[in-house]
C-alpha cells in the first residue's frame, strides 16, 4: 500500500513513464535539450507533458547527475597511483565533496529536520577535519623549512671547510647537497 503523506513519494509523470522512454528524457536532459523540446518529443510518442513538469524533474535529475559525475571523479582521483601527491589533497578533495553533497542534502526539501540536523553535525565534523588537514599542512611546510635551512648550513659548512684546498669537491658536494634538497621538496 502507498502512504500518501509520505514526503519522498515521487510525483513526477516522467517516475511514471516505460524505462527506455524515461531513460531517453535524462539522456535529453544531459544532453542539454530544452524542456520544450522535451515535450514535444514526448508528445510525439504519446505523452502529455508539460514543459514545466520536465523543468521540475530536470533540476533533480540533474542535480543527482552532477553529484553522481563528482563522485565518480573524485574515485577516479583516488584510484590513481601518484605518489607525488600529498596525501592532504585528497582529504582536501574528500572533504569538498562530502560538504557539497551534504550540502544539497540540507538544502533538500524532503528532509526531516533530524536528517537536516544529521548532515549539519556530519558537515562541522568535516570542517574539523579540514582544520587538521591545515595543521598537518602547516607542519609539512616547517619540516620542509627545516630541511632546506640544514641544506644551507651544511653548503656553508662544506664550502668553508673544503673550498680553498679542494674547490671542486666542495663545488660537486654542494650540487649533490642541492639535488637531495630539490628530492626531498618533491617528497613532501
Amino acid at each position: 500500500m502507498i502512504n500518501m503523506s509520505d514526503p519522498n513519494r515521487s510525483h513526477s509523470k516522467i517516475e511514471k513513464l516505460p524505462e527506455d522512454m524515461k531513460k531517453e528524457v535524462e539522456t535529453k536532459l544531459i544532453e542539454g535539450e530544452t524542456y520544450e523540446s522535451i515535450s514535444e518529443y514526448l508528445a510525439e510518442h504519446g505523452e502529455d507533458i508539460h514543459p514545466s513538469s520536465i523543468g521540475r524533474y530536470g533540476r533533480k535529475f540533474l542535480k543527482k547527475f552532477e553529484s553522481v559525475r563528482i563522485a565518480k571523479e573524485f574515485a577516479k582521483l583516488l584510484a590513481e597511483d601518484n605518489v607525488d601527491r600529498p596525501p592532504t589533497e585528497l582529504h582536501e578533495a574528500n572533504n569538498m565533496l562530502m560538504s557539497q553533497i551534504l550540502m544539497e542534502a540540507i538544502i533538500d526539501t524532503d528532509m526531516t529536520p533530524e536528517e537536516r540536523a544529521a548532515s549539519a553535525k556530519s558537515i562541522a565534523s568535516l570542517q574539523n577535519a579540514q582544520v587538521n588537514n591545515e595543521k598537518l599542512k602547516i607542519v609539512a611546510r616547517k619540516q620542509a623549512g627545516a630541511v632546506h635551512t640544514a641544506m644551507n648550513i651544511l653548503k656553508n659548512k662544506v664550502f668553508k671547510e673544503i673550498s680553498s684546498s679542494h674547490p671542486e669537491i666542495a663545488a660537486a658536494l654542494i650540487e649533490l647537497a642541492e639535488q637531495t634538497e630539490a628530492e626531498m621538496a618533491k617528497i613532501q
